[in-house]
């Protein structure tokens, strides 16, 4: 059980009206599809396909819809979490299931591929330091196995606005829907810098059967990989053959990556093959190849996923063990001081936010909101300034006689 401290900065911004696309059902994304994926009436991503031109936000250009910057100050330094849940939208016939047992092997996979796991399939990857697991707390503040399942058949064929009844918080929480994927073997509604990040549409679809190790819809796409690519859109990432053999400079056309190789349609199928003057990127999470022969983010896709999540969810990844979206995290460590204050764990200057020991609630956090217009401090600050902010509190759950710390660190660019 982890006591978590958040501090919130809005910031206005400005941008035209978006439709969103719908997901497509009977359009394939490739020149062609395996005699698998024929035979089932399946398309491989029902992820829409990028529209040239669209979409450019600013703030950040970093990683916008249509560029990226691979700036080195996205290299992963600590570990983000995401917190996860699962729902199971079943036909009122019975079917459509998925057991916890998959929901449970589906988290692994993902933390085998997102952190290049050695030992694992994904380990010739580079590791993103994103981290997933079940929720345990919904919400509500109650526990939860991070797993629900719902009955209805409209939902089931992936209709009705589900999502409006059943999503948990977008901003906080990864919800993934496992149903018939509207004739995909998964999708995302758009990538986070083509919607509407935070809405309760915002999510991860994926055909019940193809969800976890060893799925019943059987090889090749039974080793949980529909989930690693849904996931890669939704951090932000486009398809390795996006735009084709594209031109140019490769942060701007193509899947706005360089060190993916330019590829001229999907990859199916495994064994290696060649376009666009070069090697295919057929072992690459976001190409069409089967899950056994997927096994790598690149470097510069891990970039963009961690730029992603810095300024299109910056909510929705925790820090684990030290530093945090922007800040440095100070972990809880009990002063062994009884009734006083606590220990300083962040340097000097430091911003108390509350005069007093808070306590927290019965799921062991605690919650208080700076008033950031007015704050103890001087309001003038310059690019590279650091503000330390600590808070001290008492866990009723965990130790109810010591005080605690926890803290975070905000340097200015």
């Amino acid at each position: 059980m982890r006591t978590l401290l958040t501090l919130t900065m809005a910031a206005l911004c400005s941008a035209g009206a978006l439709a969103q696309q719908a997901p497509p059902t009977s359009q394939s994304t490739g020149s062609a599809t395996t005699p698998f994926l024929a035979r089932r009436g399946l398309v491989r991503c029902g992820t829409p396909n990028m529209i040239p031109g669209s979409w450019n936000f600013n703030p950040p250009s970093d990683c916008t819809y249509n560029s990226t910057n691979p700036t080195a100050a996205y290299d992963p330094t600590e570990i983000w979490e995401i917190t996860v849940v699962f729902h199971i939208l079943r036909d009122s016939n019975g079917s459509g299931n998925v057991t916890d047992a998959r929901c449970n092997s589906q988290i692994d996979i993902l933390n085998e591929d997102f952190q290049a796991m050695a030992g694992t399939p994904g380990s010739p990857g580079y590791d993103t330091m994103v981290q997933f697991k079940l929720a345990t707390v919904d919400p509500s503040g109650n526990a939860t196995n991070g797993i629900n399942r719902h009955t209805n058949s409209t939902w089931h064929n992936d209709g009705g606005n589900y999502y409006n009844s059943l999503a948990w918080d977008p901003h906080h929480y990864l919800n993934i829907y496992c149903n018939e994927a509207s004739g995909a073997l998964g999708y995302v509604p758009w990538l986070p810098q083509s919607g509407t990040p935070g809405s309760n549409s915002d999510r991860v679809v994926a055909l019940y059967s193809a969800v976890g190790r060893n799925a019943p819809i059987g090889a090749p796409y039974n080793q949980g990989r529909t989930v690693t690519h849904e996931v890669g859109h939704f951090l932000g990432l486009h398809h390795t053959f996006n735009g084709g053999c594209g031109g140019g400079n490769c942060y701007t056309s193509g899947d706005r990556i360089c060190d993916t190789n330019p590829e001229s349609g999907p990859h199916f199928g495994c064994g290696n093959s060649t376009s666009c003057g070069g090697s295919d990127p057929v072992s690459n999470y976001m190409d069409y190849t089967d899950d056994q022969c997927m096994n790598e983010f690149t470097h510069e896709q891990t970039r963009r996923i961690r730029c992603t999540l810095q300024y299109y969810r910056p909510n929705l990844a925790q820090p684990v063990g030290g530093g945090g979206l922007g800040t440095s995290y100070c972990q809880s460590n009990l002063n062994g001081f009884g009734g006083s204050m606590g220990v300083l764990c962040l340097g000097a200057p430091m911003i108390r936010f509350s005069g007093n020991v808070l306590n927290t609630g019965n799921n062991g956090t605690v919650a208080f909101s700076p008033d950031l217009t007015n704050l103890p401090q001087n309001t003038v600050f310059f690019p590279g300034d650091t503000w330390n902010f600590q808070l001290w509190y008492r866990d009723h759950v965990l130790n109810p006689t010591s005080n605690t710390t926890d803290g975070i660190s905000i340097t200015f660019q």
